[in-house]
């Protein structure tokens, strides 16, 4: 049985009330939190194993935390999920760029949420992998912090992009399945991430390509999945 302790950041007293009693009849130990600032405090205090927050809170919004946890190195791998109303793809890729591991959306079921909170957990309970010597050499990866070094620049990713980052980088040039990289992000917990995956792509490819936008270094094969394009490709890269 689990007993993975969950910290719930939600204004709403019924909500945050349903959300603690699921959690706690799938065997996960529960700490709630009304606002922001007390909300971050308990994970200080707490260290849980995952956070879930709403995007919008009192006193600190959820992006806001979702940063601060990310800036520290106490909390920098510790599970994010992100709870919204605003169901925007723009909101959404927000959320995702902000650092949070997934993001879902008001209204959910129980079982949605349990299925999400034990997926993250999952990947975040993975051993960091090690970087293999026929990688592309024009990116580094700096496996304690989600940033790589791309033609002399830093590139500070999400969580999720590093993932795929590194996983498309091992075999640069081959298309990697769309279901080998929602397995990898997500699990096999029997839910549609197809959008969630295609966000995280789009935003890793804007980093990538830098302010100027240039070629895409992450090229999606209809029906079949992405490839990471090969060193001997011409992509740019803004000074």
């Amino acid at each position: 049985m689990s007993l993975e302790l969950i910290q719930i950041i939600e204004d709403g007293q019924e909500q945050a009330r349903a959300m603690d009693q699921i959690l706690r009849k799938a065997s996960f130990r529960t700490n709630v939190a009304l606002d922001g600032p007390s909300g971050i405090q308990d994970i200080w205090r707490l260290k849980p194993s995952l956070v879930i927050l709403d995007l919008i809170l009192p006193g600190m919004g959820g992006k806001d935390i979702c940063a601060r946890l990310r800036n520290d190195p106490q909390t920098k791998s510790m599970g994010i999920i992100l709870v919204s109303a605003l169901n925007s793809e723009d909101h959404k890729v927000a959320a995702l760029d902000c650092g949070a591991d997934d993001v879902m959306a008001k209204p959910y079921s129980g079982r949605e949420l349990v299925a999400r909170v034990k997926a993250v957990l999952r990947r975040i309970a993975l051993p960091t992998e090690t970087v293999a010597e026929e990688l592309e050499e024009e990116i580094v990866f700096h496996e304690t912090q989600y940033v790589i070094a791309f033609r002399g620049q830093q590139l500070v990713l999400t969580k999720p992009e590093w993932t795929i980052l590194l996983r498309l980088a091992k075999t640069s040039g081959k298309v990697v399945p769309r279901e080998e990289l929602r397995t990898t992000l997500w699990g096999e917990d029997g839910l549609s991430h197809d959008r969630e995956l295609d966000q995280t792509i789009q935003t890793l490819n804007k980093k990538l390509s830098g302010e100027s936008g240039g070629t895409e270094m992450i090229s999606g094969i209809a029906g079949t999945g992405y490839r990471l394009a090969q060193k001997n490709q011409e992509l740019r890269l803004s000074a």
